[in-house]
């Protein structure tokens, strides 16, 4: 039997214990894991600085198994356990995995550092002597070599006006015009 509102419905064994299963591995699979796969990522011109100033925001969870499986198996991260050799494995990775072109050029990225907020972890990156542009292609497979549904939102910011971007297995680069 199950109970329903108020009613009682008959639910055969076999069914019952199914329903059962279902129950107990959909609730438990929300104690220990989230069920997407998602960065974020702020890419904004500073017309003073003549830079772009870009914030990246992945699960720190997926990023320490990803630099375990990539990289070295005894990498922990978190303010209080991280491995001293951290900010080195993320640079490499970023270099690796997140590219941008403005006006045709590919451009070299500075990895500033990064910090802890909640169950993510935030990148600061740079990217120096950026004048004004009209094009700007993103390519941003971070964390898709370790999940297929992973998705990488990208906001970029020029001269006051937003664009974005959702990057995902299929789609690992796009461009946006200003």
């Amino acid at each position: 039997m199950f109970f329903d509102g108020g009613a009682v419905i008959e639910v055969p064994g076999m069914k019952l214990k199914l329903i059962l299963i279902f129950l107990f591995l959909g609730t438990s699979s929300f104690n220990n894991y989230h069920k997407f796969y998602v960065s974020v990522t702020e890419i904004e011109h500073n017309e003073e600085a003549q830079s772009l100033q870009i914030i990246q925001r992945v699960f720190t969870d997926d990023l320490e198994n990803l630099l375990r499986i990539r990289y070295n198996p005894s990498v922990r991260l978190g303010k209080e356990v991280e491995t001293e050799e951290v900010d080195i494995l993320i640079s490499k990775y970023l270099q690796q995995k997140f590219t941008i072109e403005v006006d045709g050029n590919k451009l070299k990225h500075n990895f500033l550092g990064k910090e802890y907020e909640n169950d993510m972890t935030v990148f600061y990156i740079e990217i120096p002597e950026v004048n004004n542009f009209r094009k700007i292609r993103v390519r941003n497979t971070v964390l898709m070599d370790l999940f297929e549904d992973q998705k990488n939102l990208i906001h970029v910011e020029n001269k006051g006006k937003t664009k974005s971007l959702i990057l995902a297995g299929g789609k690992e680069e796009d461009e946006l015009k200003f």
